[in-house]
């Protein structure tokens, strides 16, 4: 029999995706994550020390000037840990240099680069040259003090300084040792016969141009680790113990400045006088000024001054310990039952918590409550907390309850069931939710059983959710100047019509933005279905990013499904319908999209322009445990009517951190889809309870691609199901 209780308010429902994707070339950064990344890089300076740092201090491997870990110029074979995030930026005469640097792997490095010469010309204007690339390392440890390592440098850009390596790196308690060979630009001074030329002829010959490399973007694998080396070397030694975190780089510098740093070959304004090189010696020290913030200052090619600094953190573990508030008990009516007191004062103290009770039944000392809940990213913290809340509160009122299942439940949709014994809830229960793992009974959901448990809180409708953060827009990468921004308020609304109808709606208020000054040239032979972006930054400063309707239903187990209808995103509106088959034992899931839609005005409120299309895709997604990577592969049609096929891979760390890579193929020929060839690019997301000292759910999510371009462009809509049935899956609440 089901018995009505106090009515209460839905959780908002929470949306946790493997990743977030912006409007292609502009990414957005929340004010507050800067803010906190350099608290978190103060913050582990003191949770991680030990004691080879306290007696030598920091003896991290930095980076190099070009965004590589390394010594001045050269990279060495060491390597950070996975989770690491780092921006490097370096400036001299010649160049500015950045690069975003990330380490999915313990043994992998990755990074993108912008560089920019101070006297190359673009456009006819000097200084405004501006080239994109991505280099790539992978390196092993043979042992605590010596690594190996391989190395690609601008191996998928222009081309222009691209360079492979091989090199091994020493260290002891004072100095490390690095010594390799280089290929590409590393081989422009004292060069030699390529001492791989014994496993082909093929690579005693380099390339002097690549067919990969015409419209930029493509991999050249026939330029790579070909044609004449270099031996590359160098070593930093450490000042114990009057300077613990500074140290002294010396270096070879193998390049020339002349041809290996110029993308035209001696033309568009190239400085002679400026890139004339006086010595082979480089040499600078480096300085850890605090764990993640390092700055450098080096004298490179005998007569230059370079300026370098790296701010980042490692997000493998969270930055503060956490603790839930003490337990309140505020009995129900006396008069009552012991049960429903007990439900009266389970609800008051978990809803309180931030885990919110839907509904919940005792049979046979046996405990059911479905919760919905936005604070934890694991389930097995939200089953600790109501079952460290349900034994306090049993024991005040004399219930006996033996065990517990929680039942997880997200828009209307039962994802899981949790089931363990009473007695495993401790006190540490929900900051070590791993341990409960051993004993615990894991189970799909059952669809909508939990509405007919015995305690049902009446559910008041319609039930709204705001929230107002300021917000940055960020376009990057223009050859004209590297930086457009602005600065929003933001408005998030979330309005639940019922348990499974929601209407989500964003609002963008300009206060600040340098939009205006961007030239608006999209130079596209394929509809404009992304490369108008321009258009919609400069037309209005206020305006509607999203009002989207969506249905979210369940008609079988492990299957999902979502309606939506209205603004899906800053360019377009329309309906569409979403399926996904996720099976909860199995690492893999199946889904599909279709929507039709229509791109919006520029002014982004509500009115339409006349393009309009047919997208939808089906996706393929597979999660290998062991290394924790998941892989998606998705085929259909884009938004400017090409077909084809994107493949995603990325890699999540048992904190949450996620990094990963993609790109597009289709049947847009590289000559037709313009610079870049074809569409590709990198994300990152950290979770938000990683950078704060209280429980909570949320990512925060980065995206960047090199060009913005019109092949291979996909719909961006709102709450995409794979986010909001994420933990419906027994790999995603048992990973650690």
């Amino acid at each position: 029999m089901q018995r009505p209780a106090k009515p209460f308010t839905p959780v908002r429902f929470r949306l946790q995706p493997p990743y977030t994707y912006n409007i292609n070339g502009v990414f957005k950064i929340n004010k507050l994550f800067l803010i906190t990344l350099l608290i978190f890089a103060s913050a582990c300076n003191s949770l991680y020390a030990n004691l080879d740092e306290y007696i030598y201090g920091k003896r991290d491997p930095t980076y190099n000037i070009f965004g590589e870990i390394g010594l001045i110029t050269l990279p060495s074979a060491f390597s950070r840990k996975a989770g690491e995030i780092n921006v490097n930026f370096s400036q001299n005469e010649i160049f500015k240099y950045g690069a975003l640097v990330v380490s999915p792997f313990d043994w992998l490095e990755a990074s993108y680069f912008y560089y920019r010469p101070s006297d190359l010309s673009w456009g006819g204007r000097k200084g405004w040259y501006l080239d994109k690339g991505f280099s790539l390392k992978v390196s092993q440890n043979i042992t605590n003090n010596f690594a190996i390592a391989a190395g690609l440098s601008d191996f998928a850009g222009t081309g222009y300084f691209t360079r492979e390596y091989l090199i091994s790196s020493f260290q002891k308690d004072f100095y490390r040792i690095t010594l390799g060979l280089g290929w590409g630009k590393f081989s422009g001074v004292d060069n030699f016969l390529n001492p791989l030329a014994f496993l082909s002829d093929s690579l005693k010959v380099r390339p002097g141009t690549s067919k990969n490399y015409d419209l930029g973007g493509n991999v050249a694998t026939d330029q790579w680790f070909r044609g004449d080396a270099s031996v590359i070397g160098g070593a930093e030694f450490f000042f114990y113990p009057y300077l613990k975190n500074v140290s002294f780089k010396i270096e070879y510098d193998p390049f020339n400045y002349v041809s290996d740093f110029s993308a035209r070959g001696g033309s568009g304004g190239m400085d002679f006088n400026l890139r004339k090189k006086e010595s082979n010696i480089n040499y600078g020290l480096s300085w850890n000024v605090t764990k993640g913030f390092d700055i450098g200052i080096h004298h490179i090619k005998g007569n230059t001054l370079n300026l370098s600094f790296t701010l980042g953190a490692n997000f493998s573990k969270p930055a503060f310990q956490k603790s839930l508030p003490p337990l309140k008990i505020v009995s129900a009516n006396k008069g009552s039952s012991a049960k429903m007191r007990f439900y009266e004062d389970l609800i008051r103290n978990v809803n309180d918590q931030g885990v919110l009770l839907q509904s919940a039944e005792i049979q046979e000392k046996h405990l059911t409550v479905a919760v919905s809940q936005d604070k934890f990213r694991n389930q097995l913290q939200a089953h600790a907390l109501v079952g460290q809340n349900a034994v306090a509160i049993a024991n005040i009122h004399g219930v006996d309850i033996m065990d517990l299942t929680t039942v997880s439940v997200n828009a209307g949709l039962e994802l899981n069931r949790i089931n363990t014994p009473t007695h495993l809830f401790t006190s540490h229960a929900t900051s070590n939710p791993q341990a409960l793992i051993d004993e615990a009974h894991l189970s799909p959901g059952k669809q909508k059983e939990y509405e007919t448990l015995e305690f049902l809180p009446k559910a008041k409708f319609p039930a709204s959710f705001t929230s107002i953060t300021p917000g940055l827009v960020n376009f990057v990468g223009d050859p004209a100047r590297f930086y457009y921004g602005g600065i929003n308020l933001k408005l998030d609304n979330q309005l639940q019509l019922s348990r499974r109808l929601h209407l989500n709606t964003l609002l963008n208020f300009g206060l600040y933005n340098t939009f205006d000054e961007k030239n608006n040239n999209p130079d596209s032979r394929l509809p404009h279905v992304r490369t108008d972006i321009v258009s919609y930054l400069q037309e209005s400063s206020n305006y509607i990013s999203r009002m989207q309707l969506d249905y979210f239903y369940s008609p079988a187990s492990n299957l999902y499904g979502k309606m939506s209808a209205g603004i899906l995103e800053d360019m377009y509106g329309g309906l569409g319908l979403e399926v996904l088959y996720k099976p909860f034992d199995q690492n893999f899931s199946i889904g599909m999209e279709t929507y039709k839609v229509k791109k919006r005005d520029f002014d982004r409120l509500a009115q339409f322009l006349d393009y309009e299309i047919l997208t939808g895709h089906m996706n393929f997604n597979y999660y290998h445990p062991k290394s924790r990577i998941l892989g998606t592969l998705s085929f259909g049609r884009y938004l400017a009517g090409d077909q084809g096929y994107t493949l995603d891979f990325s890699r999540r760390l048992s904190s949450g951190f996620r990094v990963g890579a993609f790109f597009s193929k289709t049947n847009v020929s590289a000559e037709l889809f313009g610079e870049g060839s074809f569409d590709k690019g990198f994300y990152f997301q950290v979770p938000l309870d990683l950078i704060f000292n209280s429980y909570r759910g949320g990512f925060f999510n980065f995206e960047l691609k090199p060009l913005t371009r019109d092949g291979g462009q996909k719909l961006k809509p709102g709450n995409d199901l794979i986010g909001v049935i994420h933990s419906a899956s027994r790999n995603e609440i048992t990973w650690h």
